[in-house]
């Protein structure tokens, strides 16, 4: 995975303006439009003012012409502008400025606290220092002649372009490199990711190699679990250019392109034949806008599950494969993507082969859907997640039980050996006896989810339980039950549902307990005079399949399976009547 991932990173940097890629380099126009949601303790929205000055070249000194200085008013011009987000290390939290232009605000919110946003700060942590003076340290061991002309006029005035950030709320500087920015400087950025790989890794004296010794890329650098010092150079060895393409393919392996809960899924392409352009279309889509979206709502809802949106709506071949990790996205933006589970090597055709029998069977049921509910005026439209949220979902907001098994199905539906889940029926019955007894969902809808879900295997599951006598012998059992049912406008007994039906897997835990619990509703039916033609052959072929019950092992799950099919099955015709 990690060598897919430096591979994406490579083909990032051979893209026009890869600096729009790089993960320290960032849009000032990003921060500005998030600063102007933002209020002061005054209630005034923030508004920053765009200063630009031009730089001077003079051989062996940079001088800084303030007055030529200016105010850009051209926000196509502003939109260009970016930052460098300088750290000595991904988990570096100070604000360090080392060269080119700056976003600045400063303002103290509704309860009287002074907040600082974008690339620098003036009241920094280094003794009421400035993020100037936070990376001197630093930048005394690069060699550099650009970047060493540019700090020491600075330097020199510092106190005049601290004093012009102050000036205002929020402030923006663009340095002016003779029509040029900083980063369109030729080898200013190479010569930066110099920098700051040098101050991520240690030569292993062992190889000569490099590894990592600060924190960069998931749990390698830093602390990495099992390795010291001593024995770094076992966990993996880099080049320089490696290091680099990793800082390039950051929001690769902490962007997932889908999320579920607190679950992200990564997905990688490769292929000896895959291009930049290839690689910066499928990471870097631009969002659609919100009437685009809402007219494409229902053709993607029938079309394209969204768990397979971005394997096969892209620009790829067919023949590209993609490494897909599951990973826990942390609550914090300072917090570490763990990878739980990791699939390679997923051919495109394959997803597309997948996918399209999800498609054709999410067809089926949607016809079957409104044959049964032809009033019913929202649509049936089927997707793996919410069926499976459905089913599953807890009222936990983690919905750990659901996540947990997200993880364990769908490399294997993305693999395509997704064969059998014995969870799946067990957590209707459970679901739908849940919501009888508090209200929710009903079997006649929520059906509909486990048939899709279970039709999507790759064995015949559905059939290997219809045609069991457990599930016949729940049928019978349905139709004897179903005169009791809360549907009913003559229903006898009211309390019969919540009472025995939302409990029914306890009613029917062995064949003894079913015997006992149709004997019981026998007796009511007797009692209410309720027991007509087709509640009698009911009873009968029921006594007849416990009496000959030999050559397969009781099931209460396919029974009660079979006995909400037929308990909810005269539902619709009844409410048509």
């Amino acid at each position: 995975m990690l060598d897919t991932v430096i591979k994406i990173g490579k083909l990032y940097r051979e893209a026009p303006n890869a600096h729009v890629y790089h993960e320290q380099i960032n849009n000032i126009w990003k921060d500005v439009e998030a600063l102007a949601k933002k209020k002061d303790k005054d209630g005034n929205s923030i508004e920053t003012v765009f200063y630009e000055l031009p730089v001077i070249e003079l051989g062996d000194s940079f001088e800084f012409n303030f007055n030529k200085t200016s105010i850009i008013k051209d926000e196509d011009k502003q939109k260009q502008l970016h930052y460098l987000n300088f750290k000595t290390s991904k988990k570096d939290a100070e604000k360090r400025y080392l060269l080119g232009d700056i976003c600045y605000s400063h303002f103290r919110d509704n309860k009287n606290s002074l907040q600082e946003f974008g690339n620098y700060r003036l009241f920094g942590k280094w003794e009421r220092k400035s993020s100037f003076q936070g990376s001197e340290e630093v930048s005394k061991s690069i060699e550099n002649l650009f970047i060493q002309k540019f700090r020491n006029e600075f330097r020199d005035n510092k106190s005049r372009i601290e004093e012009i950030l102050k000036s205002k709320p929020s402030v923006v500087i663009h340095f002016n490199f003779n029509n040029k920015s900083w980063f369109e400087l030729d080898g200013l950025i190479e010569s930066i990711d110099k920098i700051l790989s040098s101050n991520l890794v240690i030569q292993d004296k062992k190889t000569g190699k490099l590894v990592l010794d600060k924190y960069l890329y998931k749990t390698l650098g830093g602390v990495t679990p099992g390795f010291g010092d001593e024995n770094k150079y076992k966990n993996k060895l880099f080049t320089t250019d490696e290091i680099v393409s990793l800082i390039y393919a950051t929001q690769v392996y902490q962007e997932p392109r889908i999320r579920i809960n607190n679950v992200g899924i990564i997905a990688l392409p490769h292929s000896k034949k895959i291009t930049s352009q290839e690689i910066v279309q499928f990471f870097n889509k631009e969002k659609n806008t919100i009437k685009e979206e809402v007219a494409k709502e229902e053709k993607i809802s029938t079309e394209t599950d969204d768990l397979f949106r971005e394997f096969i709506q892209n620009d790829f071949n067919d023949a590209v494969k993609f490494d897909i990790i599951f990973s826990s996205i942390p609550k914090s933006p300072a917090g570490v993507y763990s990878d739980l589970v990791e699939i390679s090597n997923i051919e495109k055709s394959l997803l597309k082969q997948v996918h399209e029998k999800i498609k054709n069977v999410k067809v089926q049921l949607q016809e079957q859907a409104h044959k049964e509910f032809p009033n019913s005026k929202a649509p049936y439209n089927f997707s793996i997640k919410n069926s499976f949220l459905k089913i599953l979902g807890d009222l936990t907001s983690d919905k750990k039980k659901y996540q947990f098994h997200l993880l364990k199905v769908l490399p294997q539906i993305y693999s395509d050996t997704y064969y059998q889940d014995p969870l799946l029926l067990p957590a209707l019955i459970g679901k739908v006896e849940h919501n009888i007894r508090n209200g929710g969902q009903s079997f006649s809808t929520l059906k509909y989810d486990f048939y899709f879900l279970i039709n999507i295997q790759k064995n015949d599951n559905l059939m290997k339980i219809t045609s069991t006598k457990s599930y016949a012998l729940g049928q019978n059992l349905g139709i004897m039950a179903r005169q009791f049912a809360a549907w009913r406008d003559d229903c006898p007994i009211k309390s019969f549902e919540k009472s025995y039906v939302g409990n029914l897997s306890r009613r029917i835990t062995t064949l003894e307990e079913l015997v006992k619990f149709a004997g019981f509703i026998n007796e009511k039916l007797t009692i209410h005079e309720r027991l007509f033609p087709d509640v009698k052959k009911a009873y009968l072929e029921l006594v007849e399949l416990i009496r000959d019950f030999e050559g397969e092992k009781y099931s209460k799950h396919n029974c009660a399976l079979g006995f909400f099919e037929s308990y909810y099955g005269n539902f619709q015709k009844q409410e048509n009547k």
